[in-house]
């Protein structure tokens, strides 16, 4: 499937009926391989799923209602109607044989197959909804014969609750469902059970019918069906009428009762059956649904829904490795690869991912990240495989990024926000360790022409100038900030932001980093932030309980009130206070852990936190318009 039209449904709403009116209506190309949507819950990433469900229909019959719900509800009220069309290109030789009568042709001769699903309400007390699905682009070519439709139905695996109860055997079990579709099924709906012959049946419906004879024959229900009619029945008979009765099995051999009695199960290598945890039952589970895969479509389509629920992260990673074995090497018989697209909330799956893989979906908008469509360069790509972790990958379900060049940022910050009131999690930000040369070869998978990402994003970074008393160990090669003009200073923190556009904005530290801006803030920061590296340092030896933590804190104290009674300018107790950090002789991150938690017992005014900061967390935290 190349590209996906949805209007009017659930999140997605009407196109665009005249120029310079907003288009909330969906346009989604794929790739032939592995499709990847990423976003925050309710972004549209299951509607995405649904919409190709309810067009093409899956392998397993599984029913798709359409209801209310589906149409779109917007400021002006719930649509009426709803249209969803996917398009198939690059089709074979073979394929445009089989679609022949259905095809479209744009102007350069290049065939399409469009299927137009449509859906329109009736009556909305009773939940009646109209439905068509034709082709063409405009849904008003042919009608989709069931051969056609037999052909283009996808593979459906939808998110996995309880794995176990899917594949026990039931009336309208999942596992029938499966089964019933699976293409060696279908010669097993023949009952070739003869009950006069000796040969025994082959098919499942002949079993079936054989059981039933057997189960009637059987000398225990045959003594049980003589009792009932000779000491009971025969006793209601009036007149001249007859009563007689028979034991016997529903008569329903049919190969959909034959599949419902079956279920699957894991075992053990002795064949011994024992219960299992969540986590193989939902592999075995999505070994079921996967049987489906490639049987009987000629570019078969597999559509997957969180496939990480209950797995652990190298499961999850075992998972994506088939799938994307799947989506390139063709399947048995020569048949063309799958093309897969998947919904996930898995920073495991993501960073498993290859960037140009992934479409990012937020708000009922969609973006995808390959190339040419963001800012990225072919360089860009190349470091993003390399290093996009899992840590790094949770960028991809966040509504705010905070990027930051460090662990000790990535530790601190969301501490900082909390204590002015703006807590990260409240407002879905992430902070992202990506380091110096990372920030804004990360920050430019959020920037692209056209339609922005909805997604703010602060790169926070030291200016990496010094002070006028700096000493020269502490200085290395940086430039004081008095050695250059007000214009040289202008231009240089211009060049820090050049990468700047879209949804990202660089704050620059005021001064020079992180820790030494916090203490040049006031004196209550700088006091918290000696405590800190007091207590960083203690831990370098062994990790201080409530009575060294207590003890470290008091001669912290002491030290910073004879700064101020000597008339220490602010400044100068920065310098002392970053020295040990700068030269390495305490370690950033555990600074910023007892930082951290010594907010909790530190009362702070908006005074207290250095201005680049606060533009960055009021930016984050949609006080102010991206």
């Amino acid at each position: 499937m190349a590209h996906l039209r949805v209007e009017n449904f659930r999140v997605f709403g009407p196109a665009a009926q005249g120029e310079g009116q907003r288009n909330d209506a969906l346009s989604l190309s794929f790739t032939a391989g592995t499709n990847v949507l990423v976003g925050e819950n309710d972004s549209g990433k299951t509607a995405i799923v649904d919409a190709i469900r309810l067009c093409l229909q899956s392998a397993a019959s599984d029913y798709y209602r359409v209801s209310q719900d589906d149409f779109h509800l917007g400021k002006d009220g719930r649509a009426e109607t709803f249209t969803i069309g996917c398009a198939f290109t690059d089709l074979s030789t073979e394929e445009q044989a089989v679609f022949l009568e259905l095809l479209t042709h744009d102007r350069d001769g290049t065939a399409w197959l469009w299927v137009t699903f449509k859906a329109q309400r009736m009556d909305p007390l009773r939940n009646r909804v109209s439905v068509t699905t034709r082709t063409g682009p405009d849904g008003n070519g042919p009608a989709l014969d069931g051969a056609a439709r037999e052909l283009l139905r996808a593979t459906y695996l939808r998110p996995l609750r309880d794995a176990e109860a899917e594949l026990r055997s039931g009336r309208g079990s999942r596992l029938s469902q499966i089964l019933a579709g699976y293409p060696a099924m279908k010669d097993q709906d023949v009952d070739d059970f003869d009950p006069t012959g000796d040969e025994p049946p082959s098919t499942l419906r002949g079993i079936l019918r054989r059981a039933e004879c057997d189960i009637r024959d059987n000398k225990a229900v045959a003594e049980v069906s003589e009792d009932i009619n000779s000491a009971y029945l025969q006793r209601f008979a009036i007149g001249g009428d007859v009563l007689r009765a028979k034991i016997s099995v529903a008569a329903d051999a049919t190969l959909v009762r034959a599949l419902e009695r079956l279920e699957l199960n894991l075992f053990t290598a002795s064949d011994e059956w024992t219960r299992r945890g969540l986590g193989y039952n939902n592999a075995l589970f999505m070994a079921a649904e996967l049987l489906l895969l490639g049987k009987n479509e000629l570019a078969p389509l597999l559509l997957i829904e969180e496939p990480e629920a209950h797995l652990h992260p190298q499961l999850q990673t075992r998972i994506m490795d088939l799938l994307r074995d799947k989506a390139q090497r063709p399947q048995d018989g020569d048949r063309a690869p799958v093309q897969v697209i998947l919904t996930t909330h898995s920073p495991n799956l993501a960073s498993s991912t290859p960037v140009e893989c992934l479409t990012l979906v937020a708000r009922g908008r969609t973006f995808p990240l390959r190339r040419g469509m963001t800012r990225l360069t072919e360089g860009d790509y190349a470091f993003l495989t390399r290093f996009l972790d899992v840590t790094k990958a949770n960028m991809f379900f966040a509504r705010g990024l905070a990027m930051v060049e460090g662990d000790a940022e990535a530790i601190f910050l969301p501490a900082l926000a909390d204590a002015l009131g703006m807590p990260f999690s409240e407002h879905g930000i992430s902070v992202v360790n990506v380091g110096h040369v990372g920030l804004f070869r990360y920050g430019r998978v959020f920037q692209r022409d056209g339609e922005q990402i909805p997604v703010r994003v602060s790169c926070i970074r030291d200016r990496d100038l010094v002070p006028a008393g700096t000493p020269e160990d502490m200085r290395g090669k940086l430039v004081r900030w008095t050695d250059m003009t007000e214009e040289e200073i202008s231009a240089y923190v211009t060049n820090l932001t050049a990468g700047d556009d879209g949804p990202v904005k660089t704050f620059v530290s005021d001064w020079w980093t992180l820790e030494y801006d916090l203490a040049l803030t006031s004196w209550t920061m700088a006091r918290l932030m000696y405590r800190a590296v007091k207590l960083a340092s203690v831990a370098a030896r062994s990790w201080p309980d409530a009575d060294k933590t207590e003890k470290a804190i008091a001669r912290a104290d002491r030290v910073v009130d004879t700064w101020i009674g000597q008339g220490l300018s602010l400044e100068e107790a920065a310098l002392k206070i970053y020295r040990p950090l700068k030269l390495d002789n305490v370690s950033k991150p555990i600074t910023a852990q007892f930082a951290a938690q010594l907010l909790a017992s530190t009362p702070l005014v908006r005074s207290d936190f250095p201005p680049y900061l606060l533009d960055a967390f009021t930016y984050l935290c949609g006080e102010e318009a991206p």
